[in-house]
């Protein structure tokens, strides 16, 4: 072969390129006689690298980093600020349960379930944290190939030909994907395995995302909140002193006993006579009927309990003092009748030895107030035209009444319920205790002329009793309960409360009381005692309804409706997991990144890891439109046993040598060989 013909020769960058300092102008090129193993980059001093700090390459992996920590923070600290808790709720266990709609917990109910739904922000701050780290990736990837270029960097400033990536892997490395083995070189092991960290974080948080969607509930809670002193409902009762600050004597100076504040009596005539006034007596026939706009009677087990008529719903343990009433009724048998004869003049029809002094019972429904211990009577009934003036048959009249401070409490009640024949519709029950069949004419017609009467002997408790009441938002009917022990009334509350058995009020009260219990008069004799003490009990109780005042209840608590979020904690804890770990990871990469000696190598390589213009004077050459495309035609750089490790400067497989001065010339078609500091000369001129 002819001196002057060029010959073609196998190209080591490693020996035959040495990277000079900047704006060096000697060749970059050195003869085969002077060839040694030295490291690229050998005239620059590891131990002394030229450093300064630039921010604007670690900054998106730290802005990622801020993102996604900022993200997952919000939507935790979102979450807990709207937390509510209940014991024994199933809803709450293993779950995350907020109350995110836009009403404020202010304590105050508006008596109304909640039916307007919530917006779920948790789901949307989870999907706004998916995103973010779905966008910012490419973000922290791009830092990651500065963090290569160091490295890349360093294996040649230390001689480390094998770690070096091959034209093939460095395709890999512009991508970002792939597979290594073995013998790849750290630099693409790097890249995929941070690659591979990113993308599975990435999907990973999507998949959490999702699944926290599909599980994420609502349902409607209700929670309670106290109510303060001045919104508590007056739902508590005392007796109205202005009304009633006492028990008052009798108008007739000749009687020593003291009956109901509202009893007045003087003679038999009925003048001076008097209980209350219509309104009152009008007010406690609308408490017994529920008919009264301020007072109502309910049942808490047997008590009959005074209580306001418009009580609050959405409330829970409203506590209150009240009064309350219970009876307990048993028959009398032992009475007998006193007339027999149709030409008698009394009105009496039986005659019961058992009380003291023995009761006489007219022809009509009465009810008789007596000691509970020794059966004495207080008060013999009549009737509101005529009420009883003394006590007993002739021969036994006392006074009625009772001494200031007696035992009144437990009362004792004498009830006789009396029926015609033809008024109701009713069995004979004169086999049956407490009943009596009397005739009202001869013995002889003593089948089709009998009258019944019903006798029976109570005992009644006054109770001062407190009181929980309860009213949920679900439309179910309120509980009440009684919150401790119930306490015997004193003297004068109990004089007050018992004013329907005095003598000129009973008869009107025995008279409902009759009529009330027709539809029970078929029962047998234990339910009927048993129908008889909860009417009479109510019946009193409500009588004296008017005598009474509203006072504020003690405490309680709103109940308010709220329809809240249930997030699961396992898809929850993941979302916020895989956060952090991306936010952590990207805050490492930018902090490595930034603690980096900053080489322009480094800076330049970075730029051919992530821009394409760079990688594209890299490439192609100046040559024309037509060369580009005839460069495109040529077969691509593969990699094999022979093909080399790239520097960092990109090298192509061959140079031309013409003639003994070893002139090497590049190969304009060919992967264009660049020096570092020429790259930088242009990227500076550009």
């Amino acid at each position: 072969m002819a001196a002057s013909e060029p010959t073609m020769m196998e190209f080591d960058p490693y020996k035959e390129y040495r990277l000079q300092p900047m704006r060096s102008s000697s060749s970059a090129t050195k003869s085969r006689a002077s060839e040694v193993e030295e490291p690229i980059l050998g005239n620059q001093d590891p131990e002394q690298p030229s450093r300064h700090w630039n921010f604007s390459i670690p900054l998106p992996a730290l802005v990622a980093s801020l993102l996604a920590a900022g993200g997952a923070s919000v939507l935790l600290g979102w979450l807990l600020s709207r937390r509510v808790s209940s014991v024994g709720n199933s809803a709450f266990y293993g779950a995350l349960v907020a109350a995110e709609s836009a009403a404020s917990l202010n304590g105050q109910s508006n008596n109304s379930p909640d039916t307007g739904g919530t917006t779920m922000y948790g789901l949307a701050f989870s999907s706004i944290v998916t995103h973010l780290v779905s966008l910012t990736t490419p973000l922290v990837l791009g830092v990651v190939a500065y963090l290569l270029a160091s490295m890349w960097v360093h294996d040649q400033i230390h001689g480390r030909i094998g770690s070096l990536p091959t034209p093939s892997q460095y395709g890999h490395l512009v991508e970002l994907c792939g597979s290594f083995g073995i013998l790849t070189s750290n630099t693409l092991v790097a890249a995929f395995v941070a690659a591979m960290i990113a993308l599975l974080l990435n999907y990973a948080l999507s998949i959490s995302d999702l699944w926290l969607h599909t599980t994420a509930t609502t349902f409607s809670f209700e929670y309670t909140t106290p109510i303060a002193g001045p919104s508590l409902v007056a739902a508590g009762s005392v007796i109205n002193t202005a009304l009633c600050p006492g028990p008052a004597p009798f108008l007739d100076t000749t009687i020593t006993t003291y009956s109901n504040c509202l009893h007045r009596h003087s003679n038999m005539s009925g003048s001076d006579l008097s209980w209350g006034n219509a309104d009152q007596i009008n007010e406690g026939a609308a408490v017994l009927a529920n008919t009264s706009s301020s007072s109502q009677i309910q049942l808490i087990g047997s008590l009959a309990t005074l209580l306001p008529k418009n009580l609050p719903k959405g409330i829970q343990n409203l506590v209150f003092r009240t009064f309350a009433m219970e009876a307990t009724c048993k028959p009398v048998t032992d009475c007998e009748p006193s007339v027999t004869a149709s030409n008698s003049n009394t009105t009496s029809f039986l005659f019961c030895p058992s009380f003291t002094p023995p009761f006489a019972i007219p022809h009509e429904s009465t009810i008789n107030q007596f000691n509970s211990t020794d059966n004495s009577l207080i008060f013999e009934s009549g009737t509101p035209e005529s009420p009883a003036y003394r006590i007993g048959l002739d021969g036994n009249f006392r006074q009625p009444g009772y001494s200031l401070y007696s035992t009144l409490n437990p009362a004792g009640l004498l009830v006789s319920l009396y029926y015609e024949m033809g008024g109701v519709s009713f069995a004979v029950r004169v086999n049956e205790p407490g009943w009596y069949g009397v005739a009202l004419f001869a013995p002889d017609a003593l089948a089709a002329t009998i009258n019944l009467f019903y006798i029976s002997a109570c005992v009644l408790d006054v109770w001062d009793v407190e009181v929980s009441y309860s009213a949920p938002l679900d439309h179910t009917s309120p509980s009440l309960m009684l919150t401790s022990a119930k306490i015997h009334s004193d003297f004068n509350t109990t004089s007050a409360l018992l004013g329907a058995l005095d003598s000129a009020y009973s008869g009107t009260v025995a008279s409902r009381l009759a009529t009330s219990l027709e539809g029970s008069l078929n029962f047998t004799a234990d339910i009927f005692s048993t129908i008889l003490a909860g009417n009479l009990s109510q019946s009193i109780l409500a009588s004296a309804a008017p005598l009474t005042q509203r006072t504020e209840s003690k405490r309680g608590d709103a109940i308010h409706s709220r329809t809240v979020s249930r997030y699961p904690l396992a898809p929850l804890g993941m979302v916020l997991a895989l956060s952090y770990t991306y936010a952590l990871l990207a805050l490492g990469v930018g902090l490595t990144a930034l603690v980096q000696p900053s080489r322009e190598t480094s800076d330049l390589l970075w730029l051919r890891l992530t821009s394409a213009r760079t990688r594209i004077k890299d490439r192609f050459d100046g040559q024309s439109a037509s060369d580009s495309r005839q460069e495109s035609r040529e077969e691509h750089i593969r990699d094999s046993h022979l093909t080399g490790h790239l520097g960092a400067g990109f090298v192509s497989s061959a140079v031309n040598i013409y003639g003994e001065s070893q002139i090497k010339q590049r190969n304009g078609r060919t992967f264009r060989v660049d020096m570092v500091e020429n790259l930088l000369d242009e990227d500076k001129h550009t």
